[in-house]
C-alpha cells in the first residue's frame, strides 16, 4: 500500500522535497555553502587563537617556576653564607677576629645579597627563657657592616620572633622579613642558631645537648638586601614585572620598576602568584608579563584563517552555484562533462605554471593566472587576441609553421624547442624572457584546440651562466697557476744547476787542491777526514741535480719530450722497481715548450699515482701521433678501483685526489679528453687525446 498525500509519512516526504529542492537553487546552495566554509574557518580561527593562549600561558608558567627556583637556590647560598660564619662563632673569636673573618669575606664586593654579618646573644641569666624572648632582650652585634638603625626594635617584632624560634626548635636557617624604615630600605634576616660562644654558657649547652634539649647560646644572623637579591634574577627577563611580599600584615620586599607596557596594556596581561617557603617564612612571588604581543599575534593569525576561510567560502559558493547549475541538465553525460571541465578549469587556474589554451585560428581561449603573472597582462584582455601578441616578431613566422606542423602529425604531446636551445616570450611592456614550453592537443565539439604549457626561466638560465661563467674563470685561474708554478720550478731548478751546483764543484776542486798543496804532511786521521769531505760534496751534487731534475729536467729543454720521458721512466724504474714498457711513436712531431711541459706533468703524475696507489709491476706507456690527433695513454696492471658514474668521464675512488685532478685541469688546458678505465683486480688505465694543433700553437695554455 502506498500512503496518501495527506498522511503523516506523505507530509514529511512532501517536506524534505520541497527543502531539498529549496537547496539545489544555485543561489541559495551558493549561500549555504558560504555560510558553512566560513563558519568552519571561523571555528578554526577560534581554536587557534586558544591553542595560541594556552601555549604562551604554559611558557609564562615555565619562566615563573624558573624564577621561584632561582630565588630559593639564592637563599639557600646566602644560607651557606651565613652557615660559614657560624662555624666562625662556635671557635669563640675575639671582636678583631670575627673582624678580619667579615672583612675578608669582602660583602660589599661580593654577588651575594648578604650585606651584614653578625651575633645576637641570649642573656645569661635567663637560659631557660624561650627563643623568643632571648632574641628580644639581646642586642645586634654585628661588625663586619653597619647593621640598621632599628636592629634592636626587629627583636621584638612577630616575624623576628618566630624565625628564632623556628631557628632554635630546627636547627636550620630561620627567615624573617623587615619593612622599611627612615634609615634602612626593605631587607630580610637569616638566623641560625649557635651553640658554645662563651665559657658561661658552653656548660649548661653541653648539659642541654646532653639531655637532648640543646638550647642556643645565641644566633648568627645575616641581613640580606632585598634589592641585591632580587635583581640579578631579573636581568635575564627584562619584560617581566615582578614583586615579592611577606607576612601578614603584608611587607613589600621589592617591585620592579614598571614598564610602559605596565600602564598602557592593563587588560592584556598574564599574571602568577607562587608561594615560596623558605626558614619557617613564606615569600609571596607576584609575576607578571605583557601579553599584548599575543593579542596582536593571535588577531593576526584569526584574520588571516578568516580571510583564507572567506576566499575558500566564496570559492565552494562559486563552485556549488556551478553544480547547482549543472544539476537541472537533463542527460547524465552532459552532467558529467560540466563536471569534468570544472574540475579542469579548477586545475588550470590552481597551476604554478603558466597555460595558454588556443583555437586553430591561433586565437587565446584559455589564459590561466599564472599566465597572467608570466606576461603581465590580465586574461581579460589576453582571451581572445592572438597567441604571436605573446611571441617575439623574429618568431612567429616559425612558431605558426611548428604549430601547423604539429597539429598534422597527430601527436597527443611533446616538448617545444627541439631546434632551438630556448625559446622567448614577449610580455605586455615589450620585454622578451627566455620560457620552457611543451604543447599538446585535443579536439571537441568546437573542433582543434592546442594548449602550451610554459614556465618563465629567465632567473634559472642567469644562474646558470654565472655558474659557467665562474668555471671558466676558474679554469683560467687554475691554468694560470699551473704556468705560474712551472717557470717558478724551472727558476728554482736553473739556480740550484747553475748557482748551487757550480759553487760545490768550485768546492770541490778547492779541495783537492788543498789536498795536493799539503801533500804528505797530512797525517792519516786528516787525510781520511778530507776524502770524506769530498764523498760528502760529491753525494751533494747528485742530490742537488737529483732535486733540479725533478723540478724540471734540463733535457727537457735541451732534448725535447722523448728523451725527457724515457729519462722520467728510467729513473721512475730505479726508485721504485716497476718496470716500464714505452712504446713511443712521435713521428717526429714538434710540441710547443708549453704543451711538451704539460705532458711531461701528466706522465710524471701518472706514475707517481702508480707508485703510491696501484701496488703494480709492470706499467705500459704510450705515446702515438695518429693524424691530427696525438695519445698518450698509462696502464698498470695493479689493483684497480671501484668504477663510478661521473659527468662524461668514468670516475674512481682515485679521483678525489689532486694528482688526477691536477691532470684533468692540464689536459683542459689544450682542449684535449681524458677517460678512465678501471676495475677491482683489473687495473687502472688513463687515456688522453689532444688536437695535434692545440700542441704545436704557441701559447695555447694561456
Amino acid at each position: 500500500m502506498s500512503a496518501s498525500a495527506d498522511s503523516p509519512g506523505g507530509v514529511a516526504r512532501g517536506a524534505a522535497h520541497a527543502l531539498f529542492a529549496r537547496l539545489s537553487q544555485p543561489a541559495v546552495a551558493a549561500v549555504l555553502a558560504f555560510v558553512i566554509v566560513f563558519a568552519g574557518a571561523g571555528a578554526v580561527a577560534m581554536f587557534v587563537v586558544q591553542q595560541w593562549q594556552t601555549a604562551a600561558e604554559q611558557r609564562f608558567a615555565r619562566r615563573t617556576a624558573a624564577l621561584r627556583a632561582s630565588v630559593e637556590e639564592a637563599l639557600i647560598a646566602d644560607e651557606a653564607m651565613l652557615r660559614g660564619a657560624r662555624a666562625m662563632l662556635d671557635q669563640a673569636p675575639g671582636p678583631e677576629a670575627w673582624q678580619r673573618y667579615v672583612l675578608a669575606i669582602g660583602l660589599d664586593d661580593s654577588r651575594s645579597a648578604v650585606v651584614a654579618l653578625g651575633y645576637v646573644g641570649q642573656s645569661s641569666s635567663s637560659s631557660a627563657a624561650t627563643p623568643a624572648q632571648a632574641g628580644a632582650r639581646t642586642l645586634w652585634a654585628g661588625l663586619g657592616a653597619a647593621a640598621p638603625g632599628s636592629a634592636v626594635a626587629l627583636a621584638q617584632t612577630t616575624a623576628v620572633q618566630a624565625a628564632l624560634r623556628y631557628a632554635a626548635q630546627t636547627g636550620n636557617a630561620g627567615l624573617a622579613a623587615a619593612p622599611a624604615s627612615d634609615d634602612a630600605p626593605p631587607h630580610l634576616l637569616l638566623y641560625l642558631p649557635v651553640h658554645g660562644t662563651s665559657a658561661s654558657t658552653s656548660a649548661s649547652a653541653s648539659a642541654s645537648a646532653a639531655s637532648g634539649n640543646a638550647a642556643p647560646a645565641g644566633f648568627a644572623v645575616a641581613l640580606l638586601d632585598a634589592r641585591r637579591l632580587f635583581e640579578p634574577l631579573l636581568a635575564a627577563q627584562p619584560d617581566l614585572a615582578f614583586a615579592v611580599h611577606a607576612g601578614q600584615p603584608r611587607i613589600d620586599l621589592y617591585r620592579s620598576a614598571p614598564t610602559e607596557a605596565d600602564e598602557l596594556m592593563r587588560g592584556s596581561r598574564f599574571e602568577h602568584v607562587d608561594a615560596l617557603s623558605f626558614g619557617g617564612a613564606t615569600l609571596t612571588l607576584d609575576a607578571s608579563i605583557d601579553g599584548s604581543p599575543l593579542v596582536t599575534g593571535a588577531a593576526t593569525c584569526a584574520a588571516a584563517i578568516l580571510l583564507a576561510g572567506a576566499l575558500a567560502a566564496t570559492l565552494c559558493a562559486w563552485l556549488a552555484h556551478r553544480l547547482a547549475r549543472t544539476s537541472d541538465a537533463p542527460a547524465p553525460a552532459d552532467a558529467d562533462a560540466h563536471l569534468n571541465e570544472a574540475r579542469m578549469m579548477g586545475i588550470i587556474r590552481s597551476s604554478m605554471e603558466a597555460i595558454i589554451t588556443v583555437d586553430e585560428a591561433q586565437r587565446v581561449v584559455i589564459f590561466n593566472p599564472a599566465a597572467e603573472f608570466v606576461f603581465g597582462l590580465c586574461a581579460m584582455e589576453a582571451i581572445g587576441s592572438p597567441l604571436s601578441r605573446f611571441i617575439p616578431e623574429r618568431f612567429r613566422a616559425a612558431h605558426e609553421r611548428h604549430v601547423d606542423t604539429f597539429g598534422a602529425t597527430g601527436v597527443t604531446e611533446r616538448q617545444m624547442g627541439r631546434q632551438q636551445r630556448v625559446l622567448y616570450g614577449l610580455r605586455a611592456n615589450g620585454e622578451e624572457f627566455p620560457i620552457e614550453a611543451s604543447i599538446s592537443q585535443n579536439r571537441d565539439a568546437s573542433g582543434k584546440l592546442y594548449t602550451v604549457m610554459l614556465r618563465d626561466i629567465t632567473e634559472r638560465l642567469r644562474a646558470e651562466h654565472s655558474l659557467e661563467r665562474s668555471r671558466e674563470e676558474l679554469r683560467e685561474l687554475s691554468a694560470n697557476l699551473q704556468n705560474v708554478r712551472e717557470a717558478e720550478k724551472t727558476r728554482i731548478a736553473r739556480e740550484l744547476h747553475d748557482d748551487l751546483g757550480q759553487q760545490l764543484t768550485a768546492l770541490k776542486i778547492d779541495l783537492s787542491a788543498l789536498e795536493r798543496r799539503l801533500g804528505g804532511t797530512l797525517d792519516p786521521n786528516a787525510a781520511q777526514h778530507i776524502a770524506g769531505m769530498s764523498k760528502l760534496i760529491d753525494s751533494t751534487v747528485k742530490a742537488v741535480r737529483r732535486i733540479a731534475a725533478d723540478l724540471r729536467p734540463v733535457m727537457l729543454d735541451d732534448l725535447g719530450l722523448v728523451p725527457a720521458i724515457e729519462w722520467l721512466a728510467n729513473d721512475f724504474t730505479n726508485r721504485y722497481g716497476i718496470a716500464v714498457q714505452r712504446h713511443l711513436h712521435m713521428g717526429g712531431a714538434t710540441f710547443s715548450s708549453a704543451a711538451a711541459s704539460t705532458l711531461f706533468r701528466i706522465v710524471q703524475e701518472a706514475l707517481t699515482n702508480v707508485a703510491r696507489h696501484a701496488e703494480a709491476s709492470i706499467v705500459v706507456l704510450t705515446l702515438e701521433v695518429d693524424g691530427e690527433h696525438f695519445a698518450l695513454r698509462i696502464v698498470d696492471n695493479g689493483r684497480g678501483a671501484e668504477r663510478a658514474p661521473g659527468d662524461g668521464t668514468q670516475r674512481t675512488g682515485h679521483d678525489k685526489s689532486f694528482g688526477l685532478l691536477g691532470i684533468r685541469e692540464r689536459v683542459h688546458m689544450f682542449n684535449g679528453t681524458i677517460e678512465i678505465d678501471t676495475a677491482p683486480g683489473e687495473g687502472f688505465a688513463i687515456a688522453v687525446t689532444f688536437g695535434l694543433d692545440a700542441l704545436q700553437a704557441e701559447g695555447s695554455a694561456s
